[in-house]
């Protein structure tokens, strides 16, 4: 990646950022919200990611969870998650794993 396309790209994630995290704050009762800002973000930086690549996966997956839930199946889904369930916890592992290698595919064979 040449330097200027990697300031571009860092721009638009930074602000990209800003804007999610605006929306995100705004929200706090959602349960993709709270998913995005209390596990995503978090397990994904705590397994090495940087801010910005576990923002990228993150919203890929958000993006696909409401693709997939609505509000009020999601929310079922990530309480049984936060209890432990081991079948809530492998369907939000799929989804996270199917965006982490497609983001993660990007970042590496980027010229």
């Amino acid at each position: 990646m040449n330097k200027t396309y990697k300031l571009l790209v860092g721009t638009m994630l930074l602000l990209g950022l800003n804007t999610v995290s605006l929306a995100e704050k705004a929200d706090a009762a959602n349960p993709f919200t709270q998913f995005y800002n209390n596990t995503c973000v978090p397990e994904a930086k705590k397994v090495g990611l940087t801010e910005a690549e576990a923002t990228q996966i993150c919203e890929c997956t958000i993006k696909t969870l409401r693709q997939k839930y609505s509000t009020e199946a999601f929310a079922t889904l990530y309480t049984q998650y936060t209890n432990g369930d081991n079948t809530a916890r492998r369907t939000l592992t799929r989804y996270g794993e199917t965006c982490s290698q497609d983001v993660l595919d990007d970042i590496l064979w980027e010229n």
